[in-house]
C-alpha cells in the first residue's frame, strides 16, 4: 500500500539523519504531515490529531501517535518505525458480547477478509462520553513522547522541534518540554523541508501523473463554462474528472470564482450564476500518492473583455520567458524579475504581485504548497535553484485597468533548464 520503495525511504531518512546530526542536534521531532508521510509512509487524514515522529540519528524513527490508527501504521508505514500509541478517550466501539457470534469477528478470526469494523482491532480515540463522565485526557500524547525520549536515552540531549508547525498543539510542546527539562531544545525551522525540496525520479514520476489529472480537471472546467452555467455545476464537473482520472482529494479545495469574488484570493464556489461578460477563474491541482501540480486560467464568458487578449498573450510571454530562465543556479528573485520586465515591457510597469510562484511538491490539507507559507520566487529571494525542484508558476495581470488575465502551470528543474508538467491550453478562451 505504499507507491515509493523501501529504498526510496531508507534514503530519505539517512539524508534527514545527515541533515540532523549536521545541526548538532542529537534528535528532531516532526509534526508536519508532509514530512512524516515523506519519511515514513504514514497517509491518511488522521492527522487532525497529534501526530509526532521522532528521528535520531543513533535510532530507528519514532512515529507517536493514537492507538486506533495502528492498522494503517501497519498497512502504510515503512518497516523499522517504531509504533508508540496513545489513547486519548474511550473504547470506540462496545465489546463483542461474543466473538464466536459476531460476523465481523468471527469471519475475520477464522481467515476472512472482513472490511467491517472489528471491535477487538478497535483500541481507543476520542469519544463524546467517558463511563465514569470525567474528563478526557489530552495530555497523552506529551507523555508518550516524553516515555519515548527516556527510552531512547535522550533525556539529556539537544532535541530540535518544528515550532512553526499547524499541526502541533501549544499544549502538547509545552507539555514535552517541560517533562523533559534536562532536554536543551531548539526550533527545525526548515530542517526537513529542506531534506524533500529536491524530488527525486520517483516523485517527479508521480507529480507527472498529478499533473495529467490537474490537465483534465482545467479542461473540463472550460468545457462546462458558458453564459447561464452555475459556478456548482463547473465544481461538479472538475470533481467527476479529478476522480474519474485516478485522482484523490486534494491538500486545497479547486478555486472555482466569478467576477463578484476574484478577489477572494483563497476562495471558491458559490452560489453564483455564469453571466455574458463574467470572468471564471480555475486554479486547481491533481493529486497523486499526495503530489500535487497545480495549474490555473483565466476564462471569458459570452465575450472576452477589454484589453484581455493582450494581458493573456503578456502573460503568456513572462511564464514562457520564466521557464527559459529556470535552471539550477538559478536565485528566486532572478526569476521574479524576468517575470516582472517582461510584464513592464506591455506597460504593466504599475503592478505588482507577491511572487510568481512557489514551491509544490506533497500536500496535505489545508495547502498543496505543504507545511506553511510557500517557498516563493518573490522580489529579493535569495533561494537558489536546484535540480528536482518544483515550482507553480504564476503569471497574473489582476485588476490592471488594462485587462484582466492568469495563467499559471507547473514546472520541474532538470539538470539544463526547466519542463512543464502541466500543458492546458493558455490561449484566450471565451466560453
Amino acid at each position: 500500500m505504499r507507491y515509493f520503495t523501501v529504498e526510496e525511504f531508507e534514503g530519505r531518512l539517512s539524508s534527514a539523519k545527515e541533515a540532523i546530526s549536521a545541526k548538532g542536534f542529537d534528535a528532531c521531532i516532526i509534526t508536519n504531515p508532509e514530512n512524516i508521510y515523506y519519511l515514513t509512509g504514514l497517509n491518511h487524514q488522521g492527522y487532525f490529531a497529534c501526530t509526532l515522529l521522532i528521528l535520531a540519528p543513533e535510532h530507528e524513527p519514532v512515529l507517536i501517535m493514537r492507538e486506533m490508527e495502528k492498522m494503517i501504521v501497519k498497512d502504510m508505514v515503512i518497516p523499522n518505525v517504531r509504533f508508540f500509541p496513545y489513547s486519548d478517550g474511550v473504547a470506540p466501539l462496545p465489546k463483542a458480547q461474543d466473538k464466536n457470534q459476531d460476523l465481523n469477528l468471527a469471519f475475520h478470526r477464522n481467515g476472512g477478509n472482513s472490511s467491517g469494523l472489528m471491535s477487538e482491532s478497535m483500541s481507543l480515540g476520542i469519544s463524546v462520553r467517558t463511563e465514569d463522565g470525567s474528563d478526557i485526557d489530552y495530555t497523552n500524547p506529551s507523555q508518550v513522547t516524553c516515555k519515548a525520549l527516556k527510552e531512547l536515552g535522550l533525556a539529556s540531549s539537544r532535541i530540535a522541534f518544528e515550532k512553526n508547525s499547524s499541526f502541533l498543539p501549544y499544549r502538547v510542546a509545552e507539555g514535552f518540554v517541560q517533562g523533559m527539562p534536562n532536554v536543551q531544545w531548539f526550533d527545525a525551522e526548515d530542517l526537513i523541508n529542506d531534506c524533500r525540496a529536491i524530488l527525486s525520479p520517483q516523485e517527479i514520476k508521480c507529480a507527472r501523473v498529478a499533473a495529467g489529472i490537474t490537465d483534465a480537471m482545467i479542461m473540463s472546467g472550460i468545457a462546462i463554462a458558458g453564459e447561464q452555467v452555475p459556478n456548482k455545476t463547473v465544481a461538479a464537473q472538475v470533481y467527476a474528472a479529478m476522480i474519474q482520472r485516478g485522482g484523490t482529494y486534494p491538500a486545497f479545495v479547486p478555486l472555482i470564482r466569478s467576477t463578484k469574488t476574484l478577489d477572494h484570493e483563497h476562495g471558491t464556489w458559490d452560489d453564483d450564476v455564469l453571466q455574458n461578460g463574467d470572468h471564471l477563474f480555475l486554479e486547481m491541482s491533481g493529486c497523486h500518492w499526495r503530489y500535487h501540480a497545480p495549474a490555473g486560467r483565466l476564462i471569458h464568458i459570452g465575450q472576452a473583455s477589454p484589453g484581455a487578449e493582450k494581458a493573456t498573450n503578456v502573460c503568456i510571454e513572462a511564464e514562457h520567458n520564466v521557464v527559459d530562465t529556470i535552471k539550477p543556479g538559478v536565485t528566486a528573485n532572478e526569476v521574479y524579475q524576468v517575470w516582472k520586465k517582461t510584464i513592464d515591457k506591455y506597460g504593466f510597469e504599475h503592478y505588482h504581485r507577491h511572487h510568481c510562484g512557489y514551491m509544490v511538491g506533497i500536500g496535505y490539507p489545508p495547502s498543496w504548497s505543504g507545511s506553511g507559507v510557500p517557498r516563493s520566487l518573490r522580489n529579493g529571494s535569495n533561494m537558489i535553484l536546484k535540480e528536482g525542484m518544483m515550482f507553480h508558476l504564476l503569471s497574473w495581470l489582476m485588476r490592471t485597468g488594462k485587462g484582466d488575465a492568469f495563467v499559471s502551470d507547473t514546472v520541474v528543474v532538470t539538470k539544463n533548464g526547466c519542463k512543464f508538467l502541466t500543458n492546458a491550453p493558455r490561449e484566450l478562451m471565451v466560453r
